[in-house]
């Protein structure tokens, strides 16, 4: 091949070259990405900064039990809107009476829509004593995050189908304010329903199933000192004068559980009511917001 053949054929692969690495720019590839690019995988962690308590709804007394051989059993968890951490695990406890047998289980965590799961524990073993003493079993979770109520249910689908299982002991007597069933749900084939309506019990029922977590801190927002917000009659009975020392931008009531009972953000005056006259008689929790922080005061109302 001649000295200007070579040259023809040198320029042609050069010319190649830059086409592909051109096109290959274009498409946003870099033929050396896979040479030095590191990947490094960060694992989840608990929040950093966190108050580790046990969500509780029941006496810790166990006054019966029931179980499901298809669908799932729990409680649901009315804690704050507001409310964010990670769950650790959880506490149960279980019974067993004649022949009922031990079956491993699963808890699956719903958001508020009953349609959502947004985790699960790790697979457990519902060990009970024989009734009327009971097993409290300590099922662990992977740092499950959760923002709001949630449901807390217990997995008896993928239990072995014995005739007879541990059942879930439930607490029939401790009363909750707006909750008169109880916080006891079953569902079964994607139907929800309160326990005591959907086996016929005519009572409350709350199983003995508590949730250890790692609460959020309050980060960026400023405690107002007590006294910048005034809050009168207290106690009340129809109306709740608040008078702020800023502009009111938001209205929480809470109940004695921490649950959001009424909300109101387009406030904007200093001065302002809040009308009570029907909230059920009890002690409430008023937080009120500022564009200078927060204060939150327990009214009692009356009737």
């Amino acid at each position: 091949m001649g000295n200007s053949a070579k040259l023809i054929s040198l320029l042609m692969v050069v010319l190649s070259t830059l086409v592909f690495a051109f096109q290959n720019r274009a498409n946003g590839f870099r033929s050396d990405d896979c040479l030095t690019t590191t990947l490094t995988w960060h694992s989840p962690v608990s929040p950093d900064s966190c108050n580790l308590m046990t969500y509780v709804f029941d006496d810790s007394v166990c006054n019966d039990g029931c179980s499901t051989k298809i669908g799932r059993m729990g409680n649901f968890f009315p804690i704050a809107d507001y409310t964010t951490g990670v769950i650790k695990s959880l506490d149960m406890c279980f019974s067993s009476y004649n022949g009922s047998t031990a079956q491993s289980c699963i808890v699956y965590f719903y958001k508020v829509d009953q349609t959502t799961i947004f985790g699960q524990s790790a697979p457990f073993i519902n060990t009970g004593a024989p009734w009327p003493a009971g097993t409290w079993v300590n099922v662990p979770c992977p740092d499950i995050p959760y923002t709001g109520p949630f449901y807390a249910m217990v997995d008896y689908t993928s239990a072995e189908l014995m005739p007879w299982k541990n059942f879930f002991d439930e607490d029939g007597v401790t009363s909750f304010p707006e909750y008169p069933w109880g916080l006891g749900y079953v569902e079964q084939n994607g139907t929800w329903g309160l326990v005591g309506i959907v086996f016929s019990y005519g009572e409350k029922v709350t199983f003995l199933q508590h949730v250890n977590v790692c609460e959020n801190d309050a980060v960026g927002i400023k405690e107002l000192s007590p006294g910048s917000i005034s809050f009168y009659p207290n106690p009340a009975s129809d109306v709740l004068n608040i008078v702020s020392t800023n502009d009111i931008r938001i209205i929480d009531v809470l109940n004695y559980i921490g649950q959001t009972i009424y909300r109101t953000n387009d406030v904007d005056l200093k001065i302002t009511k809040l009308d009570v006259s029907s909230f059920n008689a009890g002690e409430y929790f008023v937080k009120i917001t500022t564009m200078s922080g927060i204060e939150t005061t327990k009214v009692t109302v009356i009737h």
